[in-house]
């Protein structure tokens, strides 16, 4: 489970609000693509050997198929491994203060992006197609001001309620920044009264 202590820059009082990753069903469907995969070449073997079993008993093809299995397997095992990591290490993260987007791109090849909530000017969920409707899973958008990139969650359980509980920590934000921005206004302006009371004092004084 990620621990809070490793967010970079974490504020005292920052909570986890969401952690989330790709819905469960998105890694099923990966994981009976690759047994199936896996089932095939034994399937082809059981045919040859039930169908034309003195294809097999030439040295040389047997050679060339113990080396051609081993190599698809070998291969069949590091995609899978990979699609694994993919789904695992894809992250996304809600707290009270920002949103964090970490993206696995490859093997060695990791991106962390976050943004501020007050921030974030829209938020739209998404969900298209039968199995995402049924599941409850979809997509995720969120446009921050700027020039900066969108934050796409992808394929992430329950988006709808995601995002109208992210709405609801924006406006939180927003208005809390709104305060210590009138704040520090006005101990700002109360400080600027001080300076000319004095300076006013001291010409007077002259």
């Amino acid at each position: 489970m990620f621990r809070l202590k490793y967010l970079p820059h974490k504020k005292p009082d920052e909570k986890i609000i969401f952690f989330m990753r790709r819905h469960w069903y998105v890694i099923f469907e990966v994981i009976v693509a690759y047994i199936l995969l896996g089932l095939a070449p034994l399937g082809l073997a059981f045919m040859i050997n039930r169908e034309a079993p003195y294809f097999l008993q030439n040295e040389a093809i047997r050679i060339f198929l113990n080396l051609f299995a081993f190599t698809y397997y070998l291969y069949w095992w590091m995609m899978f491994y990979y699609a694994w990591l993919d789904y695992f290490l894809d992250v996304w993260i809600i707290t009270n203060y920002r949103v964090i987007n970490i993206e696995q791109r490859g093997m060695f090849d990791r991106a962390i992006a976050e943004n501020k909530l007050f921030r974030i000017q829209d938020v739209l969920s998404e969900q298209k197609g039968i199995f995402p409707t049924f599941l409850n899973y979809g997509k995720i958008n969120i446009q921050t001001a700027g020039t900066k990139e969108r934050i796409i969650f992808q394929q992430v359980p329950r988006p709808n309620y995601v995002a109208q509980e992210l709405i609801k920590l924006i406006e939180w934000q927003k208005r809390k920044v709104e305060k210590t921005m009138d704040r520090e206004a006005k101990e700002s302006m109360d400080a600027e009264d001080r300076a000319d009371f004095n300076n006013g004092r001291i010409s007077g004084t002259d």
